[in-house]
């Protein structure tokens, strides 16, 4: 399987298509991460932090913030968003989480998006949970928005085309074919990016994007055998709403 962030995902244009796509409920993710931000009274880390969307909103607020991400190229977009708003260093680097090591500890550590699905491999997210463990303080938490067999489209196995516009009016195309492996719980989409200037292909991209998908109580005794002394969990972003077998995007709260 694919490791988190592999070299064959967010590359340079996957990485620019993703910041000129619009994401559905972008704000009220934002909202969301940013009130727990700003009630965590303390240092706040968001690993697999892409190119800035949650974390440079939250530095702007003049939190305590850092960053890091396994794919170069969003490391380089942060930088370039974060260039044009301060003359400030961006606290971001290039790392996978397994590789974290720090010698400060933090109140918040969050992980949106559903990024956590791209870490694959169980070993390696068992790993990752005990590192991100090991450098919450006591009483830190650790936020999870994990996405599970349920939020799987279907069907998959049919081409599909996407198109967005720079700036300057040149274009990015993606197509895109998704896969399911249910008996490994494995979605892949097999992308082709093109970046199209004055209506000619002047650079291409393929990208394997995979990411596993969980069980609606799958998490839950990894989390518990780590340490976590309480585990809250509801659907996105709803503390009124109880998790089943359904809920396809599933945010776990987890206190040290």
């Amino acid at each position: 399987m694919a490791k988190e962030n592999s070299p064959k995902t967010y590359a340079k244009l996957s990485t620019e298509f993703y910041d000129l796509d619009d994401h559905k409920n972008h704000q009220e993710a934002l909202d969301f991460y940013i009130k727990l931000a700003c009630n965590a009274n303390g240092p706040i880390l968001e690993p697999m932090c892409g190119s800035g969307r949650f974390l440079i909103p939250m530095l702007q607020l003049g939190l305590d913030a850092q960053g890091f991400d396994a794919s170069e190229y969003m490391i380089q977009a942060f930088k370039h968003t974060y260039a044009r708003i301060t003359d400030k260093p961006a606290p971001v680097w290039q790392q996978l989480i397994q590789d974290f090591s720090s010698t400060k500890k933090y109140k918040l550590i969050f992980i949106p998006y559903g990024s956590w699905g791209l870490i694959t491999d169980q070993q390696d997210a068992k790993k990752a949970v005990e590192t991100l463990y090991r450098y919450l303080v006591p009483g830190g938490k650790l936020v999870l928005e994990i996405e599970t067999i349920s939020s799987v489209s279907e069907p998959s196995g049919i081409r599909r085309r996407a198109v967005r516009t720079r700036a300057d009016g040149s274009k990015i195309a993606l197509t895109f074919i998704t896969t399911y492996q249910p008996e490994i719980q494995l979605f892949s989409s097999h992308a082709y990016y093109e970046s199209i200037i004055n209506g000619l292909i002047q650079e291409t991209e393929d990208e394997l994007f995979q990411q596993y998908v969980y069980r609606f109580d799958e998490l839950d005794s990894l989390l518990h055998e780590v340490g976590f002394k309480t585990i809250k969990k509801y659907p996105a972003f709803d503390y009124s709403r109880k998790v089943d077998e359904y809920t396809p995007i599933i945010i776990y709260e987890c206190v040290k």
